[in-house]
């Protein structure tokens, strides 16, 4: 998980031609603490750690998931550019399901 203050550790480029990350590992790297609070609020960890979750959050209707991209916690055009990137649905609804399963992960401890 990355802070404000601490830089980013992959680009699109090691995730996509150079294999250096997970899909996860480049997605989590831009959530922030306060994005992962969101989440638990919007879905609740009921929902979050349904036996009806697959691991990858499709048994919450992707509607949803759009909605919340437009939250004030999501990554910043700022911290697209330092990953190299910039900001798509698909990239901000990978983003929101990376935060999901953070907060299923800090449940969890």
């Amino acid at each position: 998980m990355t802070h404000p203050s601490v830089p980013f550790v992959y680009t699109r480029k090691d995730y996509i031609q150079n294999n250096m990350c997970t899909h996860e590992q480049y997605y989590a790297q831009l959530v922030r603490p306060a994005l992962i609070e969101q989440i638990i609020l919007t879905f609740g960890m009921e929902t979050l750690t349904s036996p009806e979750n697959d691991g990858y959050f499709n048994h919450i209707d992707i509607k949803y998931w759009d909605t919340l991209t437009h939250n004030i916690e999501m990554p910043k055009q700022s911290d697209w550019k330092m990953v190299e990137d910039f900001p798509t649905l698909a990239g901000m609804v990978c983003v929101l399901k990376a935060a999901a399963r953070m907060a299923v992960e800090q449940g969890q401890q």
